[in-house]
């Protein structure tokens, strides 16, 4: 029996989504890119052409009458995620959106709302989740291999040499915080598959907008675990993990980014390290996979992928503390 082929469409074609989340789509066993959408018709025509879609649409509404498109990858800027989801809601799509969600609680749970009251699928797309270093981890963390929790330290930072970009841009949610700050805050919420509590952060706003060049923050969770998560857009590379247990340490060198060669686990006991081995892999295909068969099978688990809602409060907490000056609470919330 043939499988069935989710019909793509992806509405803001920038690099990652041209020279990851597309060729992914081109890959996957069960997704078809049928379109890519623009602002500008030119531009949606040359990148269609690029990516290899069916077919090309101007302005981004256009895209969304199209019937054979069941799900949508948005990969525009933070600030227009929420906008743009919503009107693909209203339009039956199913949708992945580029992390962050967006940048506030109030706005993700809308978001959430729109969707499953529609019976449609919404995931916030974190790809690094879907690697499969991280399924040793997993089983790592589940055999109890380092013990009880005890700390997460976890840093994705890079230098980002583009004045214009729009992650300098308030408006469209720019920041190191919503670009890669969010990454270790994720890792550590899916490391302890619970909520932290509450935040204590620091932030370098001295941009000419404002917003963070660098964040960090430090999370307690439930029982006193603690998460050291750190993101910056001025430094060099890093995108190490570690996680601390009471009987040893997992270590990853490249957490968020592995690219396609072979990575490592590290485990680090009393006894001596162990070192787990992983092929390469491309996670963004994973990713895509995973999400067409939740649109394919409305009763499938979604693990490890979420909604977002969880991960935006957490974010949002990073930066009421450091504008604040003082350590937050976080509530608990319900996606």
């Amino acid at each position: 029996m043939a499988v069935k082929k989710v019909g793509w469409g992806i509405m803001g074609c920038g690099w990652i989504a041209e020279e990851a989340v597309a060729p992914a789509i081109r890959w996957s066993h069960n997704g078809r890119l049928v379109a890519v959408a623009s602002r500008d018709s030119a531009v949606a025509e040359q990148k269609a052409r690029a990516v290899g879609a069916e077919r090309a649409y101007a302005p981004y509404e256009a895209m969304l009458a199209d019937p054979e498109i069941d799900a949508v990858y948005i990969g525009l800027p933070n600030g227009l995620h929420e906008e743009w989801s919503l009107r693909c809601a209203e339009a039956g799509k199913h949708v992945l959106c580029d992390k962050s969600l967006t940048f506030s609680h109030s706005s993700a749970k809308r978001m959430a709302a729109a969707f499953g009251s529609r019976g449609l699928r919404l995931v916030e797309g974190f790809m690094y989740r879907h690697h499969p270093q991280w399924q040793v981890v997993r089983t790592l963390l589940n055999d109890g291999a380092i013990g009880d929790l005890r700390v997460l330290r976890a840093a994705f930072c890079g230098r980002l040499n583009k004045p214009g970009n729009h992650r300098w841009s308030v408006k469209l949610g720019g920041g190191a915080l919503w670009d890669l700050t969010c990454y270790p805050i994720n890792a550590a919420r899916y490391v302890t598959r619970s909520e932290p509590v509450r935040v204590v952060a620091l932030a370098d706003t001295r941009t000419d907008e404002g917003v963070d060049a660098t964040s960090q923050a430090c999370f307690e969770f439930a029982g006193g675990v603690q998460a050291q998560v750190v993101g910056s857009l001025v430094s060099g590379l890093d995108q190490s993990l570690s996680i601390v247990g009471d009987e040893g340490v997992i270590e990853l060198s490249r957490a968020f980014v592995p690219g396609w060669v072979p990575t490592e686990v590290l485990l680090k006991r009393r006894g001596g390290d162990r070192v787990f081995e992983v092929g390469g892999a491309n996670q963004f295909l994973h990713q895509m996979e995973h999400f067409a068969s939740l649109v394919i099978d409305p009763n499938a688990i979604a693990w490890p992928a979420e909604n977002g809602v969880r991960n935006v409060a957490a974010c949002e907490a990073v930066a009421a503390s450091w504008r604040a000056g003082s350590t937050v609470a976080i509530e608990p919330t319900v996606d």
